[in-house]
């Protein structure tokens, strides 16, 4: 399954960079972390994960630091960054999720039949080395995705 980490992690990659560029009026540059396990002690972050079922079936986890959760949110509701409220920051962060997920998955897997989920708020979870993990650097704070694939649901892999 490397070659279809491989593939996930650069269509990760490049799919993020797009929808924050074209949706969020941010960029993205892809950079080296290690959580460790642990989120930042000086960092608060917004969490959504959506799930997916199907060839294949999985979760992506996109984790925002606050600060780029109100920017993006901001920019994608048309608002200053001071009337963003808690809620609306969830409610992008959700979306940023779904918009990645489905263009994922759309591009490693152009044929296939996936389901969504909708797209929910979560406790932050940078994973545990079982899923592709890569984090971003923004103008206005940091972003973490995690897409973790069910062994098995990969198409063309028995």
């Amino acid at each position: 399954m490397s070659q279809e980490v491989d593939s996930l992690l650069s269509m990760a990659r490049d799919v993020t960079a797009e929808v924050l560029e074209t949706m969020f009026f941010s960029t993205a540059a892809a950079i080296v972390c290690d959580h460790s396990g642990v989120v930042p002690v000086n960092e608060e972050w917004i969490s959504s994960r959506v799930r997916f079922a199907g060839a294949p079936s999985g979760e992506l986890r996109v984790m925002l630091s606050r600060e780029l959760a109100r920017s993006i949110a901001a920019g994608f509701l048309g608002s200053e960054p001071e009337e963003i409220t808690l809620e609306a920051e969830g409610q992008v962060g959700c979306e940023l999720g779904n918009m990645i997920c489905g263009a994922v998955l759309s591009r490693v897997h152009p044929d296939s039949r996936v389901a969504l989920a909708p797209p929910e708020l979560t406790p932050v979870n940078f994973g545990d080395g079982h899923e592709v993990h890569q984090c971003f650097a923004t103008p206005d704070g940091l972003l973490s995705v995690n897409m973790h694939i069910d062994a098995g649901t990969v198409p063309g892999n028995a």
